[in-house]
């Protein structure tokens, strides 16, 4: 009887050892859960849904996750190295922080492509920011493996840049196609209502 109930126990601890935090449910009294309150089951990138957590280095050279920012309104930033609205948006990183610094924003830029239509490097993230003067946000290394036209996979992408508004409930708002800094002012602002 007590070999049995040992090998359910290692065959129950191995089964959920492949849970994944997507699949995992949690209650706010876990301490050791870096994400007490990500209580549902399922995500996507998909407006309405909570997104896909990811974890990538930033200019740093330190992991991010998406994540960490749970309980801020996010822009979220897909852009390209080579892109030229990119460039324009970029440079108005800080702008837009500085804008909004009475509310709880974070602008998180993700690397897509390096100049040469290559994955970002360390060397890369950290000339984006310095060029481009961000100081307080982070710009991540990512690849186009975070993309897919398919929303349960990975992150539809409209145009260079593709910007995704997330409120502070870590749910998806809007996605905005191309950069316009007065309509991404006012996404965030809607972002922030919600």
């Amino acid at each position: 009887m007590k070999k049995t109930f040992i090998a359910l126990l290692i065959t129950f601890l191995t089964a959920c050892s492949a849970c994944g935090p997507a699949e995992l449910e949690t209650d706010d009294s876990s301490p050791q859960d870096p994400y007490p309150f990500a209580t549902w089951e399922t995500c996507s990138q998909v407006v309405g849904d909570h997104p896909c957590n990811f974890t990538l280095k930033d200019q740093n050279d330190e992991e991010v996750s998406l994540y960490d920012f749970y309980g801020s309104a996010i822009i979220l930033d897909l852009s390209a190295m080579w892109c030229g609205p990119c460039v324009q948006a970029g440079a108005d990183v800080q702008g837009t922080i500085e804008r909004f610094a009475d509310h709880d924003v974070k602008y998180i830029t993700v690397l897509i492509d390096n100049p040469q239509g290559q994955p970002p490097t360390l060397s890369d993230v950290q000339s984006w920011a310095v060029n481009l003067g961000i100081e307080t946000e982070p710009v991540l290394q990512g690849s186009r493996d975070l993309l897919s036209s398919d929303p349960t996979i990975g992150w539809p992408l409209g145009s260079w840049p593709t910007f995704v508004f997330i409120t502070d409930k870590m749910e998806i708002y809007y996605f905005q196609s191309g950069y316009n800094q007065q309509i991404l002012d006012a996404l965030l602002e809607d972002t922030l209502a919600q």
